[in-house]
């Protein structure tokens, strides 16, 4: 206890003594006790005390929720009447069971508990977190402080205490209007994404915006009306998801996005990538986005398997919310990375004005391009892809990303 307090209390009880004062005697000891109370959570309450998080897993879906456990162990025989403890979690995070509140870090919201806890006690109190938003989300450090009776602070400590978590996008089937669902991987179907050049299948009459490098000149003449070569879908090939992560238009460093667009490609992009690997493709991904390392872009080498598939939906649930270069840079440096043939699959909702040359480049090189538009522009986008030889199609998440049960391909 303060000296100031003990003395005072031995006045009282003394003074009250000696004064034949029951009630004066009796207020000192209660204050000598209060103080020495005090002392001791002061010195000892935070000793062989332990705060435990359990997280249920590190991985979530969005919509999903995480169970977690949040518990304090006094393992001592000196009771805790008044233990509060802050444990600090990314702003955005949302809690089931408990509230985040505001706290003093910037980008760092709270979880605050107030507990009273007695001796070789263990509470545990049971939360689960609310996975409403893609992201990388840290929990910790944590702060605990042990007051006395009034809730006095006496004595704070801070641990480093981390745990961290990755809300992924979801992912829907992917399907072409005409059709239930379309084939990305190994088997033939009547509609896909991409198409083998050494599976010929016939001729179609010519459609406007067809490449005319798919015009079947011998079949033309001999017919006196233009027909087109027609394709079927590759049997196997390697696929990289290639997502354009700027939203609105201007440099791209400008800091401004549209936050359901950026998702709704985000699921797009989830999407096309899941379906090809369970259909046996290897698939590979590219972004010119941060990802909370020292990159400025992200380059994933095309691979199978579902070992690939949550390494792709990592990415996609730590990919910023703009861009860290020009997208067609990125488009640029592909030849160097992908093998020959790679079909690649960009995922875009700008004007493809400034792309249009690079990937009129890859195609001339042997690397298959399909634009995928999405967003309110989307067949303006896809015509303008076509009109210059390309792939390009309209891809459709109704009502929005949120509640729509599939990826509708149309062109």
């Amino acid at each position: 206890m303060s000296r100031a307090r003990g003395l005072l209390a031995l006045a009282l009880v003394v003074g009250g003594a000696l004064a034949g004062i029951p009630g004066l005697a009796i207020a000192g000891v209660l204050l000598g006790l209060a103080s020495l109370l005090t002392e001791l959570w002061s010195r000892h309450g935070l000793r062989r005390l332990r705060y435990e998080r359990t997280l249920a897993r590190d991985r979530a879906v969005w919509g999903d929720e995480i169970p977690l456990d949040v518990a304090v162990w006094n393992d001592k025989p000196l009771p805790l009447a008044w233990l509060a403890v802050d444990d600090y979690v990314t702003e955005g995070a949302a809690l089931r069971g408990g509230a985040l509140e505001l706290s003093e870090r910037p980008g760092l919201a709270v979880l605050h508990h107030v507990w009273t806890v007695g001796w070789f006690e263990r509470v545990v109190r049971h939360l689960s977190i609310a996975a409403d938003h893609r992201g990388t989300y840290e929990l910790g450090p944590v702060r605990m402080t042990v007051a006395d009776l009034f809730g006095r602070g006496a004595a704070s400590e801070e641990h480093a205490d981390r745990a961290t978590y990755i809300v992924r996008p979801r992912s829907v089937p992917v399907r072409h209007e005409r059709s239930e669902q379309i084939s990305l991987g190994t088997l033939r179907a009547r509609q896909s994404l991409y198409e083998d050049p050494s599976l010929f299948a016939g001729v179609r009459p010519y459609q406007p915006g067809d490449s005319q490098r798919r015009v079947h000149w011998r079949a033309t003449a001999r017919l006196g009306v233009p027909v087109t070569k027609r394709f079927d879908p590759s049997r196997a090939r390697d696929v990289l998801v290639a997502l354009d992560v700027q939203t609105v238009p201007g440099p791209h460093w400008a800091l401004h996005f549209d936050e359901p667009l950026l998702e709704g490609l985000i699921v797009a992009a989830a999407s096309l990538a899941r379906q090809a690997i369970e259909e046996g493709a290897a698939v590979g991904f590219t972004a010119a986005a941060y990802t909370r390392t020292t990159e400025r872009t992200v380059y994933l080498p095309a691979a199978g398997g579902q070992d690939q598939l949550a390494r792709i939906a990592d990415v996609l649930g730590r990919l910023s919310q703009t861009p860290s270069a020009p997208f067609e840079l990125v488009l640029s440096a592909l030849p160097q990375r992908l093998v020959q043939g790679t079909t690649v699959l960009v995922v875009s909702s700008r004007d493809p004005g400034p792309l249009v040359p690079v990937l009129r480049r890859m195609e001339a090189s042997g690397y298959p391009v399909d634009f995928l538009a999405l967003g309110p522009h989307a067949g303006m986008a896809a015509a303008r892809v076509r009109a210059a030889g390309l792939a390009g199609r309209v891809a459709t998440l109704s009502p929005d990303w949120k509640t729509s049960d599939a990826l509708v391909l149309a062109g």
